[in-house]
């Protein structure tokens, strides 16, 4: 058949009982020049009223004068055929046929009508899925951009301790906003092709932006977690030490902490980038954290994985601390500032439960999935169950992050009356500001449009003056002219 390019054979043609073989059928530009061969033995494993009346010779070979053995090809080298619609290579096989350029599993005519066809169903849903991070990382740097803006915009906001905390954490929920915007676009499923771990990790260009964008993730939820548990720290104090007056942390020193804790944490993000380790951030699990050493998606790291646990055990002792927070405030006596500072507290508190909630069920889904992917893949007994999988461990913990950061402008700064109050005078404060910076600029432009137009006049009278000469000069001529015409018509 070498030369009838995509000629397909009919199905009541392979239903003959007497074709055997059919040669240098091309069927797609992957798939060219290949081999149908009568598979004689019941090798399909479909039912008999799928398979029909086939012949059963027992000899295992493709004819009776072929000298070599051919392979066969089964519906049991289509993942889930049962559940994924694939093309006629498959409707070959169900005919009893076997493609002989499936015996290589590397082969490109496998690889398009197998390997493709099966991943490209099996990411669809969550491909759609990842859309929705568009919307929530908008939403995200939206309200963080808010709350930063209030923040620094009002002097009273600025220098308090409780809300540069805020202003941190806001920032530290920026970054998870701007990630999720990025993932929406650049997650694994939303490649059609190169979808196989080993292939993504192999392409220098994907490799490098997931590293930004991992360096980014990372920054975030490292600082995040500090961030919360300092918040908790300030409240502990603030509380417990408030008769004494001690509790409240100086603006220099929280400053230079959350330097700190922003640097350290920018350090270890870019761990990857500078070869520590042979760290990795591998676009398999969406860009979240380093926790691979090496290309192979087995080739976990140790260290990753006992600095989320320390996370997790961060966020235990800032639940801790308000458990004390309670139980002093339900103590002490009943005077007017702790029982304000303990409302105060119980803001936070549902903050950083949320935090808790929000980061630990992802932290653990995504650990779960990367250090224990194969043994997860092989509990799926279906096709539903293995994507399924996927939405589980690949975007539902990504999701779960951008809600936490989503959820906490609403948790603290806007239910705070001193915050909303300043955020209703933020526009007289911005239009003063801009007044103020742009003032001497506004009189001078001013300034340079009055004397432009003075000089416009000026320039505007002296031409019609200069007009007016003209006209008399032009009229005192002609007049002298016509003086001389009379004296020599006279003449």
């Amino acid at each position: 058949m070498n030369g009838n390019d995509d000629w397909i054979p009919s199905q009541w043609l392979l239903k003959l009982p007497m074709l055997k073989k059919i040669l240098g059928i091309t069927w797609s530009k992957h798939c060219s020049t290949c081999d149908l061969i009568k598979i004689l033995k019941n090798e399909t494993h479909l039912d008999d009223d799928e398979m029909g009346d086939e012949e059963d010779s027992g000899d295992g070979f493709s004819g009776e004068d072929d000298e070599e053995m051919t392979c066969y090809v089964t519906l049991k080298d289509f993942y889930y055929h049962k559940e994924v619609e694939y093309g006629v290579s498959a409707q070959f096989v169900k005919q009893g046929f076997s493609p002989q350029c499936f015996c290589d599993y590397n082969s490109e005519c496998y690889n398009y009508d197998v390997i493709v066809p099966y991943l490209r169903q099996l990411y669809s849903m969550p491909r759609k899925l990842f859309l929705s991070q568009y919307a929530l990382g908008g939403l995200i740097i939206v309200l963080n951009l808010i709350v930063l803006v209030v923040i620094i915009s009002s002097k009273l906001l600025r220098n308090n301790s409780s809300f540069i905390l805020v202003g941190s954490v806001a920032l530290s929920d920026l970054l998870i906003g701007v990630h999720g915007v990025a993932i929406a676009k650049n997650n694994l499923f939303s490649d059609s092709y190169n979808v196989k771990p080993r292939a993504i990790m192999d392409n220098d260009s994907d490799t490098s932006i997931c590293t930004y964008m991992g360096m980014i993730f990372t920054v975030g939820q490292v600082t995040a977690v500090i961030n919360s548990l300092m918040l908790t720290l300030e409240r502990y104090l603030v509380i417990v030490y408030f008769q004494r007056c001690r509790g409240k942390i100086e603006k220099r020193t929280l400053i230079a902490l959350l330097s700190f804790v922003w640097i350290a944490a920018i350090v270890f993000a870019s761990l990857p980038l500078l070869g520590v380790k042979t760290l990795k951030y591998h676009k398999w699990f969406q860009c979240t954290m380093p926790f691979h050493k090496g290309k192979v998606i087995l080739e976990t790291s140790n260290v990753t994985l006992s600095i989320s646990g320390l996370f997790v055990f961060l966020y235990l002792i800032s639940l801790g601390l308000y458990v004390l927070i309670f139980c002093y405030a339900r103590k002490s006596s009943v005077q007017f500032g702790i029982k304000r500072e303990a409302r105060l507290a119980r803001k936070i508190a549902v903050l950083v439960s949320s935090n808790f909630i929000l980061f630990t069920l992802p932290t653990v889904l995504l650990l779960v999935y990367v250090y224990s992917f194969l043994d997860v893949l092989h509990m799926a007994k279906s096709f539903s169950s293995v994507r399924s999988l996927f939405i589980v461990g690949g975007w539902l913990p990504v999701t779960c992050f951008n809600l936490n950061s989503l959820v906490n402008p609403f948790l603290y700064p806007f239910r705070h009356s001193r915050f909303k109050k300043e955020i209703r005078s933020l526009h007289s404060r911005l239009r003063s500001s801009v007044t103020h910076t742009f003032y001497p600029v506004v009189v001078t432009a001013h300034q340079l449009s009055l004397r432009t137009s003075a000089l416009s006049q000026q320039i505007r009278h002296q031409f019609h003056s200069f007009t007016t000469r003209r006209e008399e000069n032009s009229v005192q001529v002609e007049f002298e002219l016509g003086l001389q015409e009379g004296r020599k018509d006279s003449v």
